[in-house]
């Protein structure tokens, strides 16, 4: 973050390194340790802070998990994002996938391994919810340089992706952005949408990070929920995640993708696929 500020020896590092111009990296780190050891504050000032990678790419995956939920309706949806973090995938609809890069930076390059039908149009998304702890404002230079640090510096890609989202941001709905956890807000944000419309609550590496016992009451909460009323459930995250009734998935060529876990309105939860931590590819265990 300290670079990203200007800092006079770690700018110059972090420039390099986002340009792939480190002559040896093996330096560059030495220096950036030995700045560390200097002035210790540019580190404690900052831990209060948590990752908060509002990583766009999972839009890919949430497209086509709603696609299917939907089942080629084009019925109006609301969304609910459980750690939304600044609230960009709240946007999931407004990203291009394609196979290969078009040179849109908004362009989201996704290998889909599924039967999913990527042709038809996405719903209209008429309320969008976000909770979070500690919710973040792309229009906030303070937040858009926290964003860009969770961003690893050598994925130009992703950088040029994201200066294009603060963008093009401003021209997207409003979204409603609640502070809190997803399970005290969760009741909240539901009755911030209309009943008659499906609603889709989903949390993409977020509830990971919760306490055992957190997890499972907003599983069950969730679960409830999805069988009682007019609510799907999207669950996009690491494959260490353990949710009640799966068994966490070790096979060592999964390692790393995330699971997907799909509620459909008025069904329990099922395993629905995988996909890379990014979005990068996807692929379907379950049809419907």
């Amino acid at each position: 973050l300290a670079a990203l500020r200007g800092h006079a020896e770690l700018g110059p590092i972090y420039w390099s390194a986002r340009h792939g111009q480190l002559n040896d990296p093996r330096v560059a780190a030495r220096a950036v340790f030995e700045v560390m050891h200097q002035t210790p504050e540019l580190v404690r000032d900052e831990l209060w802070r948590s990752t908060q990678t509002n990583e766009p790419g999972r839009s890919a995956v949430i497209q086509a998990v709603v696609a299917d939920v939907l089942e080629g309706s084009a019925s109006s949806i609301n969304l609910v994002d459980v750690g939304t973090s600044a609230g960009i995938n709240l946007f999931f609809e407004k990203f291009p996938v394609r196979q290969r890069d078009d040179g849109n930076p908004l362009t989201l390059v996704c290998e889909d391994r599924t039967p999913i039908d990527r042709s038809s149009a996405l719903p209209p998304v008429l309320a969008r919810v976000g909770i979070d702890p500690h919710p973040l404002d792309l229009e906030r230079l303070d937040d858009r340089l926290w964003l860009k640090a969770c961003l690893w510096p050598e994925e130009r890609r992703r950088h040029e992706r994201f200066d294009a989202i603060v963008v093009a941001r401003r021209s997207w709905p409003a979204a409603t952005i609640l502070t809190g956890r997803g399970l005290e807000r969760l009741d909240d944000a539901l009755g911030l949408t209309d009943p008659s419309v499906m609603t889709v609550v989903m949390d993409t590496w977020a509830a990971y990070y919760f306490e055992p016992e957190e997890r499972l009451d907003y599983f069950h909460k969730l679960s409830q929920r999805c069988m009682e009323g007019n609510v799907a459930w999207i669950s996009i995250e690491s494959p260490l995640t353990q949710w009640p009734g799966f068994v966490v998935d070790r096979e060592a060529r999964h390692r790393g993708a995330s699971q997907i876990v799909l509620t459909r309105p008025g069904s329990s939860p099922q395993r629905w696929g995988r996909c890379h931590a990014h979005g990068r590819w996807l692929e379907q265990i379950t049809t419907s």
